[in-house]
């Protein structure tokens, strides 16, 4: 059974297991915006599988992205067949999903609340503002820990030339 947000994906490369080899050990740190974000990266590589993990510093356009571990297994040699898979933190995504589902929903089908200490119907800008309690968190959740998903297979796949198969991975 595949987890939602994760990748399990086949890929075909050009490349040969030692360039595959060659190109992540290479991996180096990565500046963007004039060197106000970092990217520094971690490597394990084994005959049969690699490990990469990356963590970024500094400012980018939202700073709370959190890369998550991307693994890759190889298959077979000719053409290089890799399992590239990438799990996300799911801990962190139910944690912020709680305040998803706790704050949005009694915004907006609660019929009384206690506002300052009035027990009375709130207003469309009290359930607005009671809603960002479920909003903010969301809006987290997203760009730090879901979107940084697909940027990291998209970074691996561009970096090692990657091509999906259409064979099928259990």
């Amino acid at each position: 059974m595949k987890l939602p947000f994760s990748i399990d994906r086949l890929y075909t490369t050009d490349l040969s297991k030692s360039q595959v080899t060659d190109e992540l050990t290479n991996v180096v740190i990565e500046k963007k915006f004039s060197g106000l974000s970092i990217d520094k990266f971690v490597t394990d590589i084994s005959e049969n599988r690699f490990v990469i993990g990356r963590s970024t510093y500094g400012l980018d356009g939202f700073t709370l992205e959190r890369y998550p571990v991307i693994e890759g297994i190889y298959f077979s040699e000719r053409p290089l067949t890799i399992n590239i898979l990438i799990k996300p933190s799911y801990f962190t995504i139910v944690f912020f999903s709680i305040f998803v589902f706790t704050f949005i929903p009694t915004a907006i089908f609660v019929d009384k609340l206690t506002i300052n200490g009035v027990f009375k119907s709130p207003t469309v800008i009290e359930r607005l503002l009671y809603s960002l309690g479920g909003i903010i968190p969301g809006l987290w959740c997203y760009f730090g820990y879901i979107r940084p998903i697909k940027k990291a297979e998209n970074w691996i796949i561009q970096k090692l030339s990657l091509r999906i198969t259409d064979k099928y991975v259990s």
